[in-house]
């Protein structure tokens, strides 16, 4: 079923498939999306539209690809300068944003898409990253294995555990001898904060032990993530950035004849933005059924 609104032309439709498709591959195989495809579906999604704006004389459709491109930049800069995306994923949102575009004449309905898009990206995402985390963790188990238990062994994490022990059990008798709706709310967060315990435990240990490889500088590329300072003898030559690594940066390596780095391999993401957006429109707004 697909949602009952303006929509993308399904020419449209299926080069923002395609693109993510490719893009999907790319960021799977190199960890990166190349700044030709995501220019050239900006290009595309813009061209469109006013193509159509002219073809049917109707300025609107121009105008709601170029907010949707707004809002992609300001989606994309926000997660690429927190360190959540690389640049090619920023990049990608804004070629779907624009694409996808966002009404001014019916925010009520025609934005739908887009903001759908954008809540099944949250949803699809969370889940993606955390399978991904357990395939890396079984692959790598003889690494994984002591270092979640060492993490877990630590001083911290054992006065943790006992705390949220204590409130788990003091939730749990409060349920049972007052069987409330308030008992039971507590209850449920003194569990969910237990289980979020362990899985940021899980999530940080298969990001520290099976996520970081040795690179030879003579490899890195411009956006890769450092894990850690950078030394040579007691000096810090540099530091990580959490929009990864320049041209400059990787010229000072060089100069410095730094031979390698460690470098943080992130989580090929695009995949669940290829996920999300076929969710968006196979399935329209699941949202309703909701409310």
């Amino acid at each position: 079923m697909l949602l009952n609104m303006v929509s993308p032309t399904t020419v449209g439709l299926a080069v923002g498939l395609i693109a993510l498709i490719i893009a999907s591959w790319c960021d799977i195989k190199t960890r990166e999306v190349p700044d030709w495809l995501n220019y050239s579906l900006i290009a595309f999604a813009l061209a469109s539209a006013v193509t159509l704006s002219i073809y049917h004389n109707y300025s609107h459709i121009f105008f709601e690809s170029l907010l949707g491109a707004g809002f992609g930049v300001l989606i994309g800069l926000a997660m690429f300068y927190t360190g959540q995306w690389g640049g090619g994923d920023a990049k990608l949102i804004i070629g779907i944003a624009a694409l996808i575009g966002f009404s001014v004449s019916d925010i009520s309905k025609s934005s739908m898409y887009f903001l759908v898009f954008l809540v099944n990206i949250l949803l699809v995402g969370s889940l993606y990253g955390l399978g991904y985390s357990f395939v890396k963790a079984i692959i790598n188990y003889k690494l994984f294995k002591p270092a979640i238990e060492e993490k877990l062994r630590s001083k911290t994490a054992l006065i943790i555990r006992i705390i949220l022990l204590v409130l788990g059990i003091g939730a749990f008798i409060f349920l049972v001898a007052s069987r409330s709706i308030e008992s039971a709310v507590l209850f449920g967060l003194a569990l969910a904060f237990f289980l979020f315990f362990y899985l940021w435990a899980f999530v940080s240990t298969v990001e520290q032990v099976c996520m970081i490889k040795k690179t030879p500088v003579s490899k890195l590329t411009e956006g890769d993530w450092i894990s850690g300072n950078v030394m040579k003898g007691k000096k810090i030559i540099l530091q990580p950035q959490k929009t990864g690594l320049t041209l400059e940066d990787i010229a000072l390596l060089k100069k410095k004849k730094i031979k390698e780095v460690l470098v943080k391999i992130g989580v090929p993401f695009v995949p669940s933005f290829l996920i999300a957006y076929i969710l968006t429109f196979a399935v329209g707004n699941w949202m309703a059924y909701l409310m």
